[in-house]
C-alpha cells in the first residue's frame, strides 16, 4: 500500500482494530489518490461542495474527512487542525493509507508591501521556524513546494483568470505573536525576514512541504492574503472573502486533477 522510504524516515502505520489509522480515523478505501487540506473545520464542508458524490468518511479529533470525485477524478477533503503537529500527524498518515498528493488551502499574512490584502499566494517554499520539522532534520533542509504541484496550481490559476503571487513563506509557532490581534511588536518580529525577501507568514506551510519531501510526497499550497502586516491593510471581510476563499478552493480542486491525470502544464 504504500512505498518504501529510502532515507531512514520510514514509520509504522499505528492502526485500529478496524485497520483505519489512529488519529484521521480512515483506511486506504476512503481516501482519494489526492487532498485538499484545510486547517478550518467548517471549510473542509466548502470543499467538498465542488466534489460529486461527496461522502463523509470519518470525523475523528479535528480531522473530517470528505471522498468524491472532481470532473470524474476521485480526490478527498479533510481539515487538519491549526499548526504543525497536527499537520505533521497527516501528512504521516495520509502516507500510510497510500495517498501521496496534498494541496493545502487557507489565508495568510503578507510582510511585503507589495502584497495587498485580497491577494492570492501561492508559497515556492517556506522558511521554517517552527518545531515539529526540527524532530525530522536539521534547519540545513529546505522547505519546498514540489515542482508539479506548483505548477499545476500556477496553471489551474492562470486557466481561470485569476492572477497570483508567489514567493516565501514564514512558519511559525505563535499566532497571535505575528498577527493584527498582536498587541504591540509585530514590526520587529517580520524586519528581519522583510530584509530577506519572505512575503508573507502562516502556521502549517513548512511542515507539509518539509514533511511530504522527506517522505517523497507531492505538497503545493494556496493562500489568500487576509492582511498586511507592514501597512495594516486588511481585506473587507463581509465583501470579498467568501469570494477569494471560493476562488482558491476552485484552483486546488483543478490542480489536483491535473496532478492525479499527469497533465503536463506550462512554464
Amino acid at each position: 500500500m504504500k512505498e518504501k522510504i529510502r532515507n531512514g524516515f520510514d514509520s509504522i502505520p499505528q492502526l485500529e482494530k478496524d485497520g483505519t489509522v489512529h488519529h484521521l480515523g480512515i483506511d486506504h478505501s476512503q481516501i482519494g489518490e489526492g487532498v485538499i487540506l484545510t486547517s478550518n473545520l467548517e471549510r473542509v464542508e466548502r470543499i467538498k461542495d465542488r466534489f460529486e458524490n461527496a461522502k463523509r468518511e470519518a470525523f475523528h479529533r479535528e480531522y473530517i474527512t470528505y471522498t468524491g470525485t472532481y470532473r470524474d477524478v476521485r480526490m478527498s477533503a479533510m481539515s487538519i487542525g491549526n499548526g504543525c503537529m497536527p499537520t505533521e500527524i497527516a501528512v504521516e498518515e495520509l502516507r500510510h493509507i497510500g495517498c501521496n498528493r496534498m494541496i493545502k488551502v487557507g489565508s495568510c499574512y503578507a510582510i511585503d508591501p507589495d502584497i495587498r490584502a485580497g491577494d492570492i499566494f501561492v508559497p515556492q517554499g517556506a522558511c521554517r521556524c517552527e518545531g515539529a520539522t526540527l524532530e525530522y532534520v536539521n534547519i540545513q533542509y529546505p522547505a519546498v513546494s514540489d515542482l508539479d504541484s506548483f505548477f499545476a496550481l500556477l496553471q489551474s490559476a492562470k486557466e481561470k483568470g485569476i492572477e497570483v503571487k508567489t514567493g516565501i513563506i514564514r512558519t511559525h509557532d505563535g499566532l497571535f505573536l505575528e498577527s493584527p490581534f498582536a498587541h504591540e511588536g509585530v514590526k520587529e518580529r517580520i524586519a528581519p525576514w522583510q530584509k530577506v525577501g519572505v512575503a508573507c507568514v502562516d502556521n502549517e506551510c513548512a511542515t507539509m512541504f518539509t514533511v511530504a519531501s522527506i517522505l517523497q510526497m507531492k505538497a503545493g499550497c494556496i493562500y489568500v492574503v487576509t492582511d498586511n502586516l507592514e501597512t495594516g491593510e486588511a481585506m473587507d471581510y463581509e465583501k470579498d472573502y467568501e469570494n477569494k476563499i471560493d476562488q482558491i478552493i476552485d484552483i486546488a480542486a483543478e490542480a489536483m486533477r491535473k496532478l492525479i491525470k499527469g497533465e503536463e502544464y506550462e512554464i
